[in-house]
This record gives C-alpha cells, structure tokens and sequence, in this order.
C-alpha cells in the first residue's frame, strides 16, 4: 500500500492539463485499485474540482467491474465517451480472445509512450502529425488488413495492438488517442464505406489521413472521388469529425456485420444483449 501522501499527490494529477498525465496517473491508480479503494472514496467527498472529480468517479466506477454493460451506463451517466475508455469496454465483449480494462489501457498506454519516447523534443505541431503517422503507419508497424477484412481482429483495440492489423475506423482510433495526449487537434471522420482522420489547422485548414491506407495524406478532392466512385453524393458535412460516440457505435455496427458474416453466434448473441437488437446506428 502506497503513503498516503503519495496517493493525495496522484489524485491530484487526475486534473492535470495533459492528457498523458492523467492517463497515466489514471491507470497506475487503477491498477492498485482494490487496496486504494477506501481512500479514494473518501478523498471523493472532499474534492472540489470537477475534472478530478470526474476521473475519479470513472476509475470507481470503470475498474470495479468487468461488465461491458455497466461501463457503457457509467460513460453515459458521466457524458464521457472517451475512446481509451470505450474501446476497453468494447474490449470486454470479446468472447473468443479474452481481455481486461486494466491490459487494454496498459496496451495504450506503452503505444503511446512508444511514440513519445523518439519524438524530437520541441517539434512543430505540424511534424508531430506526420511523425505520428509515421511511427503508427510506417513499416512493420500497423497496417489495413485488406486481406482479412472481415475479421473480428480488426475490431477489437486489443487484437490490433497484439496482431498490428485493423479497420479503418480503429486504426484512426489509435491515431486520435494518441494524438490527444499531445494536444493535436487530429479528429475522426466517418466517411460512407471508410473512415480517415483530420487535423484541423485552424485559418490553414484541414489536413487529411487514411490510417488504413499507410498513414497517406489524401486531399478533400480524393475524399469526393472516393464517394462519387460507390454512388455516394458528396456533402461537405461528410468531411466534418465525429464525436465520440458515433466513433464507438461505428465500431460496434462493425463488430455485429462481421459476426452476423461470419455465423459467430455466441459473439452475436453477446453483443446484441450488450447494446439491444436494431439499436446501433450506423455512421
């Protein structure tokens, strides 16, 4: 068991300004959760600000159970549809390469420390991008598995972190994940039939990235050909980012097509009394 004194200095870093510290803090405090659950409790009626509040009440909450269900509940209860915590839950409904929340964050967590650790220090916000896609995308690293795409390694965050294959959509999840805990305003857009990534540039405009194919930087006029090319009618709107949510439901509609593609009945089974039969919407 830790000094008191030291779990009151962590605490504290939950309302940290970086993102990385509070991820991190936030998982080693997770990781010794059964012995620091007293006092975190009772540091909870105490504190004031919201932000810690709010982190302290999802590791409670988030690292007591191993129900996908209830980790959905308490992310809709909190308004706090943070990937690192959805995907974990997501995570939770595989049935066939089982996981916990504790390893899946690990998992991200070493990703992204990865990256930090050979990032020149002090480097433009623009080179960070372009070396986030290049330690993410470049060779031997992850890649779209074009070859087996319906695959439910594709889709779930631990099987991609083990196998470095993915869909569109999670490998675009690795990229925002990381890319919050640097501060860099990378979004994710959910275009029909593919999802890519945009760094928003402020007055300079948005830059665009298919994760899926490489990392690539695309121009919106190849996003336009992309969807004239399947039938699709271009509307600015497509190339605005998605919340949160819409990200995670996407990977959910795309867990439930490649189970129903596949006869995985027991993942299907799973799946639909985690999120309730026709409710999932597609993006």
């Amino acid at each position: 068991m830790m000094p008191s004194r030291e779990i009151e200095s962590l605490i504290s870093l939950l309302g940290d300004r970086s993102a990385r510290v509070r991820n991190r803090v936030a998982t080693r405090i997770e990781d010794g959760l059964p012995g620091l659950r007293p006092h975190l409790e009772d540091h909870l009626k105490v504190e004031v600000d919201p932000l810690v509040r709010e982190r302290l009440l999802l590791i409670l909450g988030l690292g007591g159970s191993a129900d996908p269900a209830t980790h959905w509940s308490i992310m809709k209860e909190q308004l706090s549809y943070g990937l690192r915590d959805g995907m974990a839950a997501i995570s939770l409904l595989d049935q066939e390469s089982r996981t916990s929340r504790i390893e899946v964050l690990r998992g991200l967590d070493g990703l992204a420390d990865g990256w930090f650790n050979q990032l020149p220090e002090g480097a433009p916000r623009d080179d960070k991008v372009l070396n986030l896609m290049a330690f993410l995308f470049g060779k031997d690293r992850f890649v779209g598995n074009a070859e087996d795409y319906y695959s439910l390694d594709n889709c779930f965050i631990h099987r991609v972190l083990e196998h470095k294959r993915g869909l569109p959509v999670t490998l675009s999840i690795l990229a925002v994940i990381l890319a919050e805990e640097a501060g860099l305003p990378l979004y994710g857009i959910g275009l029909p039939l593919h999802f890519i990534v945009g760094y928003f540039q402020g007055p300079k405009g948005i830059r665009f990235f298919d994760c899926f194919d490489g990392g690539r930087e695309v121009t919106k006029e190849e996003c336009v050909q992309y969807l004239h090319s399947r039938g699709i009618f271009f509307h600015p709107q497509l190339l605005s980012p998605c919340d949160n949510e819409a990200i995670l439901n996407r990977v959910l509609v795309n867990i439930k097509h490649i189970a129903q593609r596949s006869g995985d009945v027991s993942q299907l089974t799973v799946l639909e009394e985690f999120i309730g039969s026709g409710e999932l919407r597609t993006y």
